[in-house]
């Protein structure tokens, strides 16, 4: 499912709001739960000016993603979140929860403010593929019936 999408040339990041900011700083736990309501938090501070500010953010991300050559089903599960963050809400607002979720996932990805940074071998992606594994996981319904929508076939490997 590699993207092929372009996107404008981006001249500066765009600021995230200070709130969204500091909490994909904060630090995470392990726990499942802690994890989800990390995700939880993070996606209500998801503003319509987080959403244009990644939008803006779309090349970095994408580079950020098709040169992730270690982890090829984080890879594809990160562009599942980027087709479905594109396609969903095209009006520029926060739209629904999975879109904020969606978008949240995104940001945290991309933003590289992990715990365990992600150059570290081996372990340096972990908590970004947990924060993708909940928001897929309480989004798998919706997510699903997008992709139906658009006669795609759901990938069998997520």
């Amino acid at each position: 499912m590699l993207l092929q999408l372009e996107a404008p040339p981006s001249r500066s990041r765009p600021e995230l709001p200070e709130n969204l900011r500091r909490h994909l700083s904060a630090c995470l736990a392990s726990d499942p739960g802690t994890m989800s309501h990390y995700v939880d938090r993070g996606a209500e501070l998801v503003t319509p000016d987080a959403i244009a500010a990644l939008r803006r953010l779309r090349r970095p991300l994408l580079e950020k993603i098709r040169d992730l050559h270690e982890s090829t089903h984080l890879q594809r599960r990160l562009e599942l979140l980027f087709i479905y963050f594109e396609e969903a809400c095209t009006d520029g607002s926060a739209c629904t929860p999975s879109h904020r979720d969606a978008a949240f996932a995104l940001l945290y990805f991309l933003q590289g403010l992990d715990r365990v940074p992600d150059s570290v071998p081996e372990v340096g992606l972990l908590d970004d593929a947990m924060v993708v594994q909940v928001v897929i996981q309480r989004n798998a319904t919706l997510l699903r019936a997008h992709w139906l929508r658009r006669l795609r076939a759901w990938p069998s490997d997520l």
